[in-house]
């Protein structure tokens, strides 16, 4: 064979061989494209979500952290996740009012785990309100405004009488125009005679005796006794003073026990509701 013709033929078979390439490469691409792919092993999620005493809670919203799609329990309570990946996971539910639950769980491919999630309700806190009021007043009280709101004669309530700061309870009267305090020598030491300055008679002036009405009964004072001896102004919580009988109530008027020289009704504790009960023995 002559050079030219082995030329030839090495160029033909270079050809061929060519051809026969360009014929083979797309069938392998296209073995190598159609090969299946490698699944992330998966598994079910589901549960149900109730409150403490057992209710179903709706509308929690339930999620794998780190992933964005969520779930909501339905009016059962119960929810399901699905293609979740395999493996540990963590589970958070959350609801307004009630604490997040955030729980790790280990999900098995091929499988379902079922999850009990219980919601705490969350403490809402307040803000504090301060409440003032007055205290309502003993029937007694009542009358006793009722009456210094007429303006005859002179009165003092409990405050009124603690920012005197009396020692005895004849420290109260010093304070009211007309009474007049007497000296005199009693079985007891030294007392104050309770008197109203005022012009009876036919004899002229005389200091008149008062007479006293301690929580609405009458009480005559006389001898060498005094009021403070049966008072302490700790206990009194209202105190009026009527120094004639144009100024005296008709409630405390009285033509036996002499109640024209003036009257001092006394108000004390005695009976109030407010009081500590007595030890029981």
């Amino acid at each position: 064979m002559s050079r030219s013709s082995r030329v030839t033929a090495q160029v033909r078979s270079v050809q061929f061989l060519l051809a026969v390439g360009a014929v083979l490469l797309p069938l392998h691409l296209g073995a190598q494209g159609s090969a299946p792919k490698k699944e992330t092993p998966e598994g079910t999620l589901t549960g149900q979500v109730v409150a403490e005493d057992g209710i179903p809670l709706a509308q929690a919203r339930i999620r794998i952290a780190g992933r964005t799609p969520l779930v909501l329990s339905g009016s059962d309570g119960r929810f399901i996740l699905s293609a979740v990946g395999a493996g540990d996971q963590v589970l958070e539910v959350r609801l307004l009012g009630y604490v997040a639950f955030v729980q790790l769980v280990n999900v098995v491919a091929g499988q379902t785990l079922e999850v009990h999630v219980t919601l705490v309700a969350a403490p809402i806190p307040l803000k504090s309100i301060e409440v003032k009021g007055s205290a309502a007043l003993r029937p007694v009280l009542e009358a006793f405004e009722h009456r210094r709101a007429r303006g005859n004669g002179h009165f003092f309530n409990q405050a009124e009488i603690a920012r005197i700061q009396p020692h005895v309870f004849t420290d109260v009267l010093r304070r009211v125009p007309g009474v007049i305090l007497q000296p005199a020598a009693g079985s007891f030491g030294s007392n104050d005679m309770v008197r109203m300055n005022r012009t009876t008679g036919v004899t002229g002036s005389r200091n008149c005796p008062v007479l006293f009405y301690i929580n609405g009964m009458p009480m005559q004072i006389i001898g060498d006794m005094s009021i403070d001896q049966y008072v302490t102004p700790q206990d009194v919580v209202a105190l009026e003073v009527y120094s004639g009988s144009s100024q005296t109530p008709p409630e405390f008027q009285s033509s036996l026990l002499n109640s024209r020289c003036g009257v001092i009704v006394i108000w004390t504790r005695v009976g109030e509701s407010s009081e500590e009960p007595p030890p029981e023995i």
